[in-house]
């Protein structure tokens, strides 16, 4: 007998989630990998020592560190730690993904130069954003697994670019073990792993696991071009490390909210998350569509798990409405821009989001 809403007995996820399976007792795989991993998330006295053994300065580069900057609070933060505190020399860059925010802009602007740190814009070529955002949001309906592949492929060849030992970024604890299950191959697993071992790591070995993956994301012309051209100084100078901040380090969003606020001119304005993304509530209002129920509901979990909040708040928290109106037009806007058929999107959205589970 199928069971329509089976929830977890632990935390907020449900037979919707993507290869979710539950124990006799009605645990998630989710919550049982977490459960093994508890300790060692939580150990930060040896997690600030292999955090130190990654950022040695020992070797010949430029930079001691290139960052990733949005200009939210999570990078924002993990950029002025590694400036005042480890006193990194450090590059920070940006992403323009073709939807980024003039409020983005005008926070990332204020905020190098108050932070005193070289930073640089990285544009890919419109064709090939366009033809990304096309493909995945055609194939996935989610412009957000289109800006991940790009994101990804920039952050882990930017390093090399730069000549700098290790690529840090901001992502997170939540983003990054939402979908984190020892029988699950979710694209950043392979990256905490490695990220958890106290050993040499072969990264041209790590990485070609994961840009492998694109090739069963888009076509092969589209792969090809992302290899070759998003990922062409990892390739001749050979991957540097790919460094989760959080996954070293306590996350806690009202203390990061509060330090910045102490220390820095960075402030909440339009929205605390996602405020430099254009067709933010568009790409999540489809998800969600597509879900049958909040896309976040992962992350929630893992707050749950972590104690951060209970799983009636959660459960609140996903019952927050999208803007309708905002998210329709921003989703005709992506559409516009990557050359799609907005109401064959919306009728393949809905069509998916009549499955049965």
């Amino acid at each position: 007998m199928v069971i329509k809403n089976r929830e977890c007995t632990c935390c907020v996820n449900d037979k919707t989630v993507k290869h979710i399976h539950f124990s006799k007792d009605g645990k998630c795989n989710f919550c049982d990998t977490y459960e093994k991993y508890k300790d060692q998330l939580h150990d930060y006295e040896n997690l600030e020592k292999l955090f130190l053994k990654k950022i040695d300065r020992k070797g010949n580069y430029d930079y001691d560190a290139v960052v990733g900057f949005s200009g939210g609070k999570d990078s924002t933060y993990v950029l002025y730690r590694l400036v005042h505190d480890y006193k990194l020399k450090v590059k920070a860059f940006t992403l323009d993904n073709g939807f980024m925010s003039k409020e983005a802009r005008t926070k990332i602007d204020r905020l190098v130069k108050e932070l005193g740190v070289e930073h640089e814009y990285v544009v890919c070529d419109n064709s090939i954003l366009k033809d990304m955002y096309h493909s995945i949001v055609s194939k996935y309906l989610s412009p957000c697994i289109a800006c991940s592949i790009l994101g990804y492929a920039v952050m882990i060849n930017y390093a090399s670019k730069m000549n700098a030992k290790v690529c840090i970024h901001g992502r997170s604890f939540y983003q990054m073990f939402r979908n984190f299950s020892t029988d699950v191959d979710d694209i950043f697993k392979p990256l905490i792993e490695a990220g958890l071992k106290d050993e040499e790591i072969d990264f041209n070995q790590l990485y070609s696991v994961i840009i492998d993956k694109i090739d069963l994301l888009v076509d092969k012309k589209l792969a090809s071009r992302v290899k070759n051209e998003l990922l062409r100084d990892g390739k001749e100078k050979g991957f540097r490390d790919f460094v989760a901040y959080f996954l070293y380090h306590p996350y806690d969003q009202k203390e990061i909210v509060s330090f910045l606020e102490q220390n820095t001119s960075w402030r909440v304005e339009s929205e605390e998350e996602h405020f430099d993304c254009q067709i933010h509530h568009g790409a999540l209002y489809l998800k969600n569509m597509m879900a049958r129920r909040n896309h976040l509901m992962p992350e929630y979990s893992v707050m749950v798990r972590e104690g951060v909040m209970s799983k009636e708040e959660a459960k609140a928290k996903m019952n927050q409405v999208i803007d309708k109106e905002v998210a329709e037009s921003e989703l005709k806007d992506l559409c516009k821009y990557a050359n799609i058929n907005y109401k064959k999107l919306m009728f393949k959205a809905k069509l998916y989001s009549k499955r049965w589970w």
